[in-house]
């Protein structure tokens, strides 16, 4: 569990370092990625699980060029796992 709550540590900085905001809200939603003028939101449920947000955001990430940002391998892996 540790390590899962640390590679979320991760994603939340490199969504911080692409300009992408996260914000864990109460919501029935799924969530997952929006767009509001030139800002991107993740947004996710604060209620939902260390591995629900961790897919989450990835899925999200994943819609953007990374190819110029290094990514420890263990966040590469989940984000290749993703659709």
């Amino acid at each position: 569990m540790k390590d899962k709550k640390k590679l979320l540590k991760d994603f939340e900085e490199l969504a911080a370092k692409l300009g992408i905001k996260i914000r864990y809200e109460k919501t029935n939603a799924r969530g997952g990625l929006c767009r509001v003028n030139e800002n991107y939101y993740i947004i996710i449920d604060k209620k939902a699980s260390t591995e629900y947000k961790l897919n989450i955001i990835a899925q999200s990430l994943k819609k953007f060029d990374l190819s110029e940002i290094h990514i420890k391998p263990k966040m590469r892996e989940l984000l290749e796992e993703q659709e």
